[in-house]
């Protein structure tokens, strides 16, 4: 009982973290991004603006770019198997990237580009879980594991909500800014006030 105790914390200390998370969860991948940002940036980008958009845009992909992009435009979950080959090939892609030798614009346009190749490539990962998971008549059945890009957990593949197939929007302001704002219903008030501005003008002309 007790070998078999130990044998299972030894499981879970081997189950390398990495693989179960998105792009920026991945310790590896921000570490080089950081090394781009903090090495690379300063020493092969002189103009000041220049260096200052590729600074920002390093400091999105560190942070919540991915994160951004997979709660706004999808359900947030995509197929891991494909996310864990991303992380592999822009990790290859990075380190290249360290050993540069472009700079000032065509350092920053190669950092656009992959920034756009990565996005794209997630995409595909994102749309597989989104269409499948969105089908009833599959969804059910799917035995493949998705990864959470919000909260950097792996789960199955499971039926998806109305509100996750079209992605609500609320969701994604209160994800981006905060906590959800309490909109007044226009309509509502608009229809009143409509109303109120009938009656007045019907009792103008009856007393005219």
């Amino acid at each position: 009982m007790l070998l078999l105790g130990f044998s299972s914390l030894l499981f879970l200390v081997w189950i390398p973290t990495r693989s179960w998370a998105c792009l920026q969860c991945d310790p590896e991948f921000k570490s080089n991004i950081a090394k781009l940002r903090t090495d690379i940036v300063p020493k092969k980008i002189r103009d000041t603006r220049l260096k200052t958009r590729a600074e920002i845009l390093l400091r999105g992909l560190e942070g919540d770019f991915f994160m951004h992009y997979a709660t706004s435009q999808f359900s947030g979950l995509a197929v891991k198997t494909m996310v864990d080959a991303l992380i592999q090939e822009m990790k290859v892609t990075t380190e290249k990237l360290l050993q540069t030798k472009l700079t000032d614009e065509d350092l920053l346009e190669e950092l656009v580009e992959f920034r756009r190749e990565t996005t794209m490539k997630l995409k595909k990962a994102l749309k597989k879980h989104q269409i499948e998971g969105c089908d009833e008549q599959i969804c059910g059945s799917l035995t493949y594991q998705v990864i959470n890009c919000q909260r950097c957990l792996p789960a199955t593949a499971y039926c998806l909500s109305l509100s996750q197939c079209f992605v609500d929007s609320q969701d994604r302001l209160a994800l981006r800014f905060g906590k959800p704002l309490v909109d007044p219903d226009i309509a509502r008030t608009g229809v009143a006030i409509v109303l109120c501005m009938g009656g007045v003008l019907f009792l103008v002309i009856m007393g005219s």
